[in-house]
């Protein structure tokens, strides 16, 4: 025997903030269904978004694919990931995206293809580029930067008019800030660059002791003898694009605060983020990250 109550039934409209309340009469097992699914929801609402992720945690993430491949030029890693938004593409605003990795060829471009595939669900095209690195042939000092600019390059070519962005993280935050830095040709076609816990000084990273820092010093010492020298790599130094933006968490043990001090330049501090949280699409940072990205490229 069904026993019959009176309800409110609560629907939200998730676009516009809105709240209906209708009223119907319902069977109580009905009425407890709509409870335990309505909690489960709220639950997935309100599920806490990640912090200090590890990488493993990135990489254990799935992705799907790109939708093109380009080639910028003759070497293995010289080339370029495009993913197209899932809608509208021809009217998409873009985001040229450099991964990181301590410059060294044991980290390519396949650890942010998550990252890449969530920009283009939040309404991206993204260009995905790959450089040589420190271990490959070619890979010195300054190799990556040479390829990430004529990568650039390319892609302004293929560019659909709309606002772009630059933005690369860790080692490929420093090659962002460099690859536009000093007026160079690509520039003016910019919007934005965002540098995603980027080095910013190469003289004080490669001083201090840790494993990306090493490779730092490694890298330098390809094509200096000095140390003071690093300076010429240092996006610090240069003269950086109008709009540029550091994002940087205060709990990053490879890419220290400091990274972000002494440089003129617009900075974000993300409470209690790790280095990792900010190429992971299920963390706070993240959220931070398409809000930013959004500010500048849809005023």
């Amino acid at each position: 025997m069904l026993v019959w109550s009176f309800t409110s039934f609560v629907t939200r409209e998730y676009s516009g903030g809105i709240v209906v309340k209708v009223l119907f009469m319902l069977p109580k097992t009905l009425l407890l269904l709509l409870f335990i699914f309505g909690v489960s929801d709220a639950s997935a609402d309100n599920k806490e978004l990640l912090k200090q992720v590890t990488f493993n945690e990135v990489l254990a993430l799935n992705s799907e694919g790109p939708t093109k491949t380009y080639s910028y030029g003759e070497q293995t890693s010289q080339f370029i990931q495009f993913w197209s938004t899932r809608e509208h593409s021809d009217s998409a605003a873009n985001v040229i995206f450099i991964h990181g990795g301590c410059w060294l060829k044991d980290y390519d471009i396949t650890h942010t293809n998550p990252a890449s595939n969530a920009l283009r669900n939040a309404g991206f095209n993204v260009w995905s580029i790959e450089y040589r690195r420190l271990g490959q042939e070619g890979g010195d000092w300054p190799a990556s930067l040479n390829d990430v600019e004529a990568a650039i390059d390319f892609i302004g070519d293929k560019l659909n008019g709309r606002p772009s962005a630059v933005m690369g993280h860790s080692a490929g935050g420093h090659l962002a800030l460099l690859a536009t830095a000093n007026d160079t040709p690509a520039s003016p076609n910019i919007n934005v660059v965002i540098g995603l816990a980027a080095i910013t000084d190469m003289v004080s990273y490669t001083q201090t002791d840790g494993s990306c820092n090493r490779a730092a010093l490694n890298l330098m010492k390809t094509a200096y003898e000095n140390t003071s020298d690093y300076q010429k790599a240092s996006p610090r130094t240069q003269k950086l694009h109008d709009n540029t933006w550091l994002i940087q968490g205060d709990a990053d043990r490879i890419v220290p605060l400091s990274q972000t001090h002494n440089i003129d330049v617009e900075t974000e501090i993300l409470e209690g983020v790790g280095h990792f949280d900010l190429i992971h699409p299920h963390s706070s940072a993240w959220k931070a990250i398409i809000k930013r990205l959004n500010n500048e490229l849809h005023p």
